[in-house]
């Protein structure tokens, strides 16, 4: 994926060509982050649901908002202890946490508001 930034003008005062730059690869850490989300919406829990769930492995609940920050990209640096316990939360095997996870054909894991997918079982929140 690229990204595409134009420049200065060139000398005869017509805007110089444009180039591509290469978009920011993201994170391993981020990565993990998106696929963690979008498992935990694929069970359709909350995120003190997971939390609880982790703890139901680890003896540690984990509570909402520390679950918030590990969605997060950026936010939490992930161990190879973690990522153990996420891939037995969802029932897989900790290398598939490494690669970004397919997006649902149907949805692209955004169904609207208020509707749960038929594909991959997402739920989106209701508006408020």
């Amino acid at each position: 994926m690229t990204e595409q930034r134009l420049t200065a003008e060139s000398a005869d005062g017509r805007p110089a060509p444009v180039e591509a730059v290469p978009a920011a690869e993201p994170s391993l850490a981020e990565i993990i982050s998106a696929n963690v989300r979008v498992l935990r919406r694929r069970h359709r829990w909350t995120q003190a649901e997971a939390g609880q769930h982790w703890g139901e492995i680890t003896g540690r609940p984990m509570n909402a908002a520390t679950w918030s920050v590990a969605e997060r990209p950026g936010g939490r640096a992930w161990a190879a202890d973690d990522l153990a316990i996420v891939a037995r939360l969802f029932g897989l095997a900790p290398a598939d946490l490494l690669a970004p996870l397919d997006v649902c054909g149907q949805c692209s894991d955004q169904p609207p508001a208020g509707f749960i997918c038929s594909a991959c079982g997402i739920e989106a929140p209701r508006k408020a």
